[in-house]
């Protein structure tokens, strides 16, 4: 059997009792949650996960130092506390005990290093490497404690501790080249199987580290689209949900609970500036003052959004209205069009992915509206989401229509994309040593205040050189059925809080 299309890890017994006569007892309710997904996982390496999907299922089987809580708070994970030297360039943590992975072996302070030196090493294209290149060694200062010296003072590197990309796996399965090929998490649910286009499926974990699971199992179901998803809830057949379109949402009846969640995601318009036309300045410039944010909500989304500028973290939250042409101006657009040598305008690709996310097309298509007063014509080259990720991440792209998640701090949301060592700068398509040094300027000051400063000008250079068109951020919606007690939203996406889920 293929092991990538069904890896199973969970030993099953019975035991036969021959003779006995016995009267079965009333059936309890049943402990098995199915969720209904409308894209697939794609890989089963945590650290290289860039997929709404694979991030949300394999968070659920590792676990990372810190955790974000419902709070935004940063709080314990495998890490129990921590501290910074006096000069912020040495972060002590001190461990979890009695942690066990999935195969029975212990976690200690050797799967922490190796862990994040795997992350560190560029030949494992890790997605959040950037936001610990600040990490110049790890040291096992006992089963229990770990230093990571720091070339600079960083605050923001506890931040960065968070999440399925910095997930703490087995040194033995990273000696063994096992990461990706068979599934080995300390997380509240173990894996059993991944049945490609169909299911990924989770049974709870007896040794997890935090209170006892009540689900017994957790199904991923792939079902093709979020209406037909709808009709699963309702039918009973799923019993949970992220619903993106807020037309579907609307529909959600009294029958079922909706959380609505502000998330930290975005959705923008990338333009790649290391390819023509978008490496000419006015260009951007032009399709940023030709776009009215607040329609393609109305249009796109319902109405259901949030205009934003680059950073959406909520303690540094840039400022929409501070960039050029916070309101469409198409004259304006048009003068920079002609300033770039397209006085009757230009045609320009965007690569959209419709299954990235429920509204993809709709925001393409209002995006496409808006850019045609001012001449220019949105060229959509329509792709699946494997091809979207797989494009996205070689740059192989003129502009595209993404939907990239959010963090709590701005260095660990961008460090990785417009610094000049970045390991998605490729996929931005711009950096300078202006934001090389406010980034580094950021990171290393632990004054609120001052980081804000740093921030707003890293938001400024982005907004006036037209790097990206910020667009908006999403409401996420979490769909259950009424008999799902105890789950809490989170608005970094994670699904984590179903450890404390029941099915009643």
């Amino acid at each position: 059997m293929n092991l990538r299309k069904k890896i199973a890890v969970m030993g099953v017994s019975a035991a036969l009792v021959a003779g006995v006569a016995f009267v079965a007892p009333a059936q309890a309710a049943s402990k098995d949650l199915v969720i209904g997904i409308t894209l697939d996982i794609d890989k089963l390496d945590p650290q290289g996960a860039t997929s709404f999907a694979t991030v949300r299922a394999l968070g659920l089987v590792y676990g990372s130092l810190v955790e974000v809580g419902p709070k935004l708070d940063i709080r314990a994970g495998l890490a129990t506390s921590w501290s910074f030297n006096s000069t912020g360039t040495q972060l002590r943590l001190h461990l979890r005990k009695n942690v066990k992975f999935q195969d029975g072996s212990a976690f200690d302070a050797t799967d922490v290093k190796a862990s994040i030196e795997r992350i560190l090493d560029p030949a494992n294209k890790a997605a959040a490497r950037s936001n610990l290149l600040t990490i110049k060694s790890v040291t096992v200062v006992d089963k229990y404690t770990v230093n990571l010296d720091l070339t600079i003072p960083n605050v923001a590197i506890l931040a960065a501790l968070d999440g399925v990309n910095i997930a703490m796996l087995s040194s033995d399965d990273i000696k063994a080249g096992n990461v990706g090929k068979t599934v080995n998490g300390t997380g509240p649910f173990k894996f059993v199987s991944w049945e490609p286009g169909q299911s990924v499926k989770l049974v709870k974990n007896p040794t997890y580290w935090g209170s006892a699971v009540k689900l017994d199992t957790v199904t991923f179901r792939v079902i093709p689209s979020e209406s037909s998803v709808l009709s699963a809830l309702n039918a009973g057949s799923v019993q949970f949900a992220v619903i993106t379109d807020p037309l579907i949402a609307k529909q959600v009846g009294s029958n079922l609970k909706k959380y609505k969640t502000p998330a930290l995601a975005y959705m923008a318009l990338q333009l790649n500036a290391k390819k023509a036309p978008m490496d000419n300045i006015n260009v951007r410039l032009a399709i940023q003052c030709a776009i009215d944010r607040a329609e393609v909500v109305k249009t796109a989304q319902s109405g259901e959004g949030t205009v934003i500028g680059p950073i959406t973290s909520p303690a540094y939250r840039s400022d929409p209205n501070d960039r050029p042409c916070p309101k469409a101006d198409i004259a304006k657009a048009k003068a920079y069009l002609a300033t770039a040598g397209y006085p009757n305008g230009l045609t320009i690709k965007s690569m959209v992915a419709p299954t990235q996310f429920a509204t993809a097309s709709a925001v393409a298509q209002s995006l496409k509206a808006q850019l045609a007063k001012a001449g220019i014509t949105l060229d959509l080259e329509i792709v699946d989401d494997s091809t979207f990720i797989s494009r996205w991440l070689a740059a192989d792209f003129v502009t595209s229509i993404a939907n990239n998640g959010g963090r709590i701090d701005p260095d660990t949301m961008y460090t990785r994309y417009f610094t000049s060592t970045g390991n998605l700068n490729k996929v931005a398509g711009y950096s300078s040593a202006t934001l090389d040094a406010l980034f580094a300027k950021g990171k290393s000051n632990g004054n609120v205040t001052q980081r804000r400063a740093a921030y707003k000008a890293i938001s400024e250079e982005l907004e006036n050189n037209a790097v990206w068109i910020w667009l908006f951020s999403p409401y996420e919606y979490r769909v259950t059925s009424t008999k799902l007690t105890g789950f809490i939203p989170l608005a970094t996406g994670s699904l984590l809080e179903l450890r404390k889920a029941d099915l009643k």
